[in-house]
């Protein structure tokens, strides 16, 4: 076996300890921020999440090398949820088991439900802390979200509308969405910026941020 060889093999080592290290220091520090929140603090912030990966990727140029830091991550923060609250749940309408499964990575739970009323009905009766679904199906759910629900769309994610129960968060880089309030399953508003405010013709019902 080469020199070259075995000093690649050993850098390799060296830099699976420093790895493992990081990563076992990141999980501690998940740890020490469910001291450091409040109650009502949410687990999940779609919005810090999605800034987060847009900040890694850009420091990557070839695409495989995003793909394993996306996969890589996603677990990661995966797994964060998980320790900060482990009956963590998520509800997804079906056709989403794919984006689902990788989303969870194993670690937290999902329901998959058939109907948006079904998806709807777990999350405002506390039977799960998240929902999913295809985000062009907005529209259907749009009556049952807004400050009267407490539900709200605070990200979409590869198409998919992430409604949580919680109002998202201003980054910068947000699209606010709307549903006209005289009609029930009207087309959503999209506007670009962070605009909670309601008016007497369009009701806030959550964002997205573009990156």
């Amino acid at each position: 076996m080469s020199n070259t060889l075995v000093e690649l093999r050993q850098q390799i080592d060296e830099i699976d300890k420093a790895l493992l290290d990081l990563v076992k220091m990141r999980l501690n520090l998940s740890h020490e921020v469910i001291a450091a929140k409040t109650a009502d603090s949410p687990v999940y912030r779609p919005a810090r999440e999605a800034l987060l990966m847009q900040k890694l990727l850009l420091q990557l140029n070839g695409e495989f090398e995003k793909e394993v830091i996306s996969k890589l991550w996603r677990l990661l923060l995966a797994a964060s949820v998980h320790s900060q609250r482990p009956d963590f749940k998520i509800v997804s309408l079906s056709g989403l088991e794919d984006f689902t499964n990788q989303f969870s990575v194993g670690f937290l739970k999902f329901e998959i439900c058939q109907t948006e009323e079904e998806l709807i009905t777990n999350l405002s009766n506390n039977k799960a802390d998240i929902a999913f679904l295809p985000y062009k199906h907005l529209s259907k759910i749009s009556k049952f979200l807004g400050e009267e629900t407490g539900l709200y769309l605070n990200h979409k994610l590869d198409d998919v509308a992430i409604i949580c129960k919680n109002t998202p968060e201003e980054t910068g880089s947000d699209v606010s969405v709307f549903k006209d309030i005289n009609l029930p399953f009207s087309n959503i508003i999209e506007k670009q910026g962070f605009a909670l405010n309601s008016d007497d013709k369009h009701v806030f019902i959550g964002g997205w941020v573009n990156i």
